[in-house]
Order: C-alpha cells, then structure tokens, then sequence
C-alpha cells in the first residue's frame, strides 16, 4: 500500500466520503452474516455512527458547491458542447440543492427547527438520484464519442453510477421501480462497489 497516496486520498473531502462509505457499507454486510442477534444489533448501531459521521462532513460540502454552481453559471455563453454542459450543470445542481435539503432533514431530525425529516431525506433522495441519471447520461454519451478501447476509465465510473442508482432506487417508497426488493446485504454490496470505485478513482 502506497502510505502517501492514501494520506493524500483521505486528506480530500471526497476521498474519506467515499472511504466511510464504503466502510459502512462493509460493516453492514458484515452484520447480516452475524447470527448473534445481540452482536448483529451491536455492529449495526456501528455502522449506524459510521453513517451518520459522513451526514455530518457532508456539511462541510456546501461551500464548494457553491463554487461549482458559480462555475456553472460563468461559463454559461461559452460551452463547446451544449449537451455536456447541461448534464455537468444539472449534476451540479441537484447535488447543491441535495445538500441544503439534507441540511433541513438533518436540523429537523435533531428537533432544532420545525421540518418533516423523513420527507426531506425522501426529497434528497430523488435529488441525488437525479443526480446519478445525468451521470450516467453524461458517461454514457463520452463512452458513444469515444473509440471503445479509450473508455476504460468512463465504463468503470458508469459501472459506479449504476450499483448507486440500484442501492439507491432499492430505499425508495414502496412501488417505485425495485424499490424494497433487495435484501440488506445485496443493497450494501451495490452500494460497496460503488463506493469502492469512486475511492480507486481518487487514490
């Protein structure tokens, strides 16, 4: 293992999300192989910190994103390719208001303002996914631009996107799509791999 490459991954924002995210993800799996259903508790209410201190570094997000919005908009009457631009800008702005509105969930589920937490989790859910789709809309078009075999690294980042959407979709209120249908283990293995690439991708 590369000790300065990892140091300087995990000294990212990016980096140590993806790194608790994958964790987590990993101690849950770990959990459902547990037939102590007191120990399982245990490694649960874990894995359940691991989450929940990612919810709070995410907070520190909100000023870059900022930034990128800002980007956005300044290059607005410049974009070489229309499309693209409108992709990146709209993965740019679902995951802006994403934030504000976990922000809210999260205030709201502390009992610090007046707010319907799980309806504003619910709301950056969608936000997030939507995020995701014009992701994967966005690789799936430089994959088609490109000759196949100089789209190693686009296919590996879509190939994240779609085990997100899946893990994702799977905590959506019931009816929607596969919403529900996937066990606990396999909803924490899509979300694994996702966060395993992205962690590659950075390192």
């Amino acid at each position: 293992m590369d000790v300065q490459r990892l140091t300087r991954c995990l000294a990212q924002y990016a980096g140590r999300d993806k790194f608790l995210r994958a964790l987590y993800a990993a101690i849950v799996i770990y959990a459902t192989k547990i037939k102590d259903p007191d120990l399982q508790k245990r490694v649960m209410v874990f894995a359940k910190q691991i989450s929940s201190a990612r919810l709070v570094f995410r907070q520190c997000n909100h000023p870059s994103m900022i930034v990128a919005s800002q980007d956005a908009i300044d290059a607005y009457a410049k974009p070489k390719d229309k499309i693209d631009y409108t992709l990146n800008s709209a993965v740019t702005t679902f995951y802006t208001v994403y934030g504000y509105a976990e922000l809210i969930a999260w205030l709201g589920d502390a009992k610090l303002i007046k707010a319907d937490a799980p309806k504003w989790f619910r709301y950056g859910l969608y936000l997030w996914l939507s995020a995701l789709l014009c992701g994967m809309v966005k690789n799936i078009r430089h994959i088609i631009q490109k000759p196949w075999a100089k789209t190693s690294n686009e296919r590996i980042t879509l190939f994240g996107f779609i085990c997100d959407f899946i893990s994702g979709v799977n905590s959506l209120p019931p009816g929607i799509l596969w919403s529900g249908k996937l066990t606990t283990r396999q909803s924490a293995s899509f979300s694994f791999i996702a966060s395993a690439i992205g962690f590659w991708k950075l390192y």
